[in-house]
């Protein structure tokens, strides 16, 4: 929506609040304060609609995402489902002592996983 345009109806919705806030659209409209401006409001909203709708086109989310980055969740399950050693890294900082999480997060911090993570992944030829 244009930038222009929602500030026009943000101030018919805010003009004269009289210290109402509400949490949804049906309660300000159920609202003996806000409603009439809801529904002038919604009208606006409506007639500006009609005369601009190109104004109105929602742009659609770009993700930016490569197919690596698309694919990290699946890599994960892979990773925990094949490699022993991460594991149980996960298991020792989910439900290990505090010393145990200490010791796994300073290995963590050193890169020890980085080197050791190929050597316990299943590999077929």
């Amino acid at each position: 929506m244009d930038k222009d345009i929602k500030r026009h109806i943000m101030n018919i919705m805010k003009d004269g609040t009289g210290g109402c806030r509400h949490q949804e659209m049906t309660e300000a409209l159920n609202c003996r304060n806000c409603g009439s401006r809801m529904i002038k409001a919604q009208s606006e909203f409506n007639r500006l609609n009609r005369i601009y709708p190109e104004k109105f086109i929602r742009k659609e989310i770009d993700d930016g995402y490569d197919k690596k980055t698309q694919n990290l969740g699946q890599m994960l399950e892979d990773r925990i489902k094949n490699d022993k050693l991460y594991r149980e890294h996960l298991r020792l900082l989910a439900y290990g002592t505090p010393e145990e999480r200490l010791k796994e997060q300073k290995r963590e911090m050193s890169g020890y996983y980085e080197k050791h993570t190929g050597d316990y992944l299943r590999k077929t030829l």
